[in-house]
C-alpha cells in the first residue's frame, strides 16, 4: 500500500522558496535606487586630485569640491565647479555649497512674519526753504584745502628756483626743476600765486625772445619750458586758475619789453611768435588751453579776436611734423568751445554770422580775422573733406562737434563737409594757402 503525500509540507517550503526571491528583489531595487539618488563619492582608489595637509588619509578631501543634495562645508583651497547653490555661513564664516535647485525655496525662512503694509511719510516742514548759512560762515570750497608737501630736498629745490627765476639768474636750471614740480597741485599753487613768478614765466613764454639779450639770444627752448611750467601749474587745478585771475587786470597794458608790439595778456593769445617752431607751440598750446578754462581770461580771448591763432595751425600747414600740433589745437577748441561733456560752455563761440561758402575763398581777409569766425563753416569743412580718406583723423570729429553746435545733430556733418569741398574743388588746389612753416631755432 502507497504511503500518503505530505501536501502541507510541500506548500511550506514553496512558500519559503517565494519568500527568499521577493527579499532579494527588494534589496536589489533600493540598492538601485539609493545609487541613483545620491552623487557618486569618489572612492580612496579613484583617480582623483586630493588635497591632504596632514598624515591621516582620513583628513584628505577632493581639490574640486563634490556637491550633494545639502549644504557641505567648502575648504579655501577648494575649487569649486560652476552652477552649484553657494552661501556663506554668517555663523561660521564658512562657505558651504550644494547642488543647485531652480525655484527651490528656503525652508529656514518659512513661517516668518512678512509686513506688505506701505507707510506714508510726511516731509518734514520748510525742506523747501533754502537753508539759511549763518553770517561770518566761512566760504565753501569744492577742491578743498591742498596739503603741503613734507619737508625735504624737493620742497627745497622749489623755493630755491622761483627765487632764482625772479632774479634772473641761472634761468636754464630753475626752469628745468619748476617744470617737473609744476604739475604737483601744491607746488602748481605757489607758482600761481605769486606775481612776479606768473610775469616773469609770461614773459619768458611769450615775448619775443631776441630782445631778451643783446649778445646772446634766449634759445626757444626757454619759451617751451616756461609755456609748460604755465601748463602744468594751471591744468586741473582750480585754485592755481584763481590765482592767476586775480593778476590778469594787472597784465592789462603791460609790456615785458618797451619794443614789444602788445601788452602781456594779447602776447599770451598769440599762439605764434618769432622763432617759434612745432614744439614750441605744442608746449604754447598746452598753456593757452590751461588759461582758457577761466571764464575771466576766455571772455578776454574771443573779444581780442584771437581764435586767428588757432585756425592759422589748424589750416595753414599740412607738414607731417605739424600733425601732432594741429590735433592737439583741434582738441584745444572742442574742450573749450564745442564739447559741453569736457566743461565747454556752448554758445560763446562759434558766432551766428557765416559767410556764404564762395565768399570764404583763398585767405578770407575780411573781418581783421582772416578764415577764422565768419568762415569757420568753411574752412573747417575743407580741412575735414581734405582728409576724408584717412578715416580716424582728428578733423573729422572737430568738424562733426563744431556742425552740432552750430546747426544741430540733425543733419549729419558729412553733408556739410561734401558742400564745402564741392565748393573748395572750384577754386583749385591754390587755395590751399601753401604757407612755408616757422621751424624750431634751438
Amino acid at each position: 500500500m502507497a504511503r500518503p503525500r505530505s501536501f502541507p509540507r510541500l506548500w511550506a517550503i514553496l512558500g519559503l522558496v517565494c519568500l527568499m526571491f521577493t527579499l532579494v528583489a527588494a534589496s536589489s531595487s533600493s540598492s538601485s535606487s539609493s545609487s541613483l539618488s545620491t552623487p557618486l563619492q569618489p572612492s580612496p582608489s579613484a583617480e582623483v586630485d586630493l588635497i591632504c595637509h596632514t598624515e591621516d588619509p582620513s583628513g584628505c578631501y577632493p581639490k574640486v569640491f563634490v556637491p550633494t543634495d545639502e549644504f557641505q562645508i567648502v575648504h579655501p583651497d577648494q575649487d569649486i565647479p560652476p552652477g552649484l547653490h553657494v552661501r556663506l555661513n554668517i555663523y561660521t564664516g564658512e562657505k558651504e555649497a550644494k547642488i543647485n535647485v531652480p525655484d527651490e525655496t528656503n525652508t529656514e525662512l518659512e513661517g516668518l512674519p512678512v509686513d506688505s503694509s506701505v507707510m506714508v511719510v510726511d516731509p518734514p516742514e520748510g525742506k523747501g526753504e533754502a537753508a539759511q548759512i549763518p553770517a561770518g560762515a566761512p566760504v565753501y570750497e569744492p577742491v578743498g584745502k591742498i596739503k603741503e608737501p613734507p619737508k625735504g630736498e624737493e620742497s627745497d629745490t622749489f623755493f630755491k628756483s622761483l627765487e632764482i627765476l625772479q632774479r634772473g639768474l641761472n634761468l636754464d636750471d630753475a626752469l628745468k626743476e619748476l617744470q617737473e614740480l609744476s604739475h604737483d597741485i601744491y607746488y602748481g599753487l605757489k607758482i600761481a600765486e605769486d606775481y612776479e613768478t606768473v610775469k616773469n614765466l609770461f614773459c619768458l613764454a611769450n615775448s619775443d625772445w631776441k630782445y631778451r639779450s643783446e649778445e646772446k639770444p634766449m634759445p626757444v627752448r626757454r619759451m617751451a619750458q616756461a609755456s609748460s611750467i604755465l601748463a602744468g601749474a594751471l591744468q586741473n587745478n582750480p585754485k592755481a586758475l584763481a590765482e592767476v585771475e586775480k593778476h590778469w587786470e594787472k597784465f592789462e597794458g603791460m609790456k615785458c619789453d618797451s619794443r614789444d608790439r602788445h601788452d602781456m595778456t594779447t602776447s599770451a593769445f598769440h599762439v605764434f611768435v618769432p622763432g617759434s617752431g612745432p614744439s614750441h607751440i605744442k608746449a604754447r598750446i598746452g598753456a593757452l588751453k590751461a588759461l582758457l578754462k577761466s571764464d575771466v581770461i576766455r571772455k578776454d580771448f574771443l573779444a581780442k579776436n584771437s581764435m586767428k591763432g588757432v585756425f592759422d595751425v589748424l589750416i595753414r600747414y599740412n607738414q607731417p611734423e605739424w600733425e601732432p600740433v594741429r590735433e592737439k589745437m583741434a582738441l584745444l577748441v572742442q574742450d573749450i568751445f564745442l564739447d559741453e561733456d569736457q566743461g565747454a560752455k556752448l554758445g560763446e563761440w562759434p558766432g551766428d554770422e557765416q559767410r556764404e561758402y564762395w565768399d570764404c575763398h583763398g585767405r578770407c581777409t575780411g573781418g581783421g580775422e582772416g578764415p577764422y569766425s565768419v568762415c569757420a563753416d568753411y574752412w573747417l569743412g575743407v580741412v575735414s573733406a581734405r582728409n576724408k580718406e584717412v578715416e580716424d583723423h582728428w578733423s573729422h570729429e572737430l568738424f562733426q562737434k563744431y556742425i552740432e553746435v552750430r546747426k544741430g545733430a540733425t543733419v549729419p556733418y558729412e553733408k556739410f563737409r561734401n558742400d564745402v569741398f564741392e565748393e573748395y574743388m572750384k577754386t583749385g588746389e591754390g587755395a590751399a594757402i601753401p604757407y612755408e612753416p616757422p621751424r624750431d631755432e634751438l
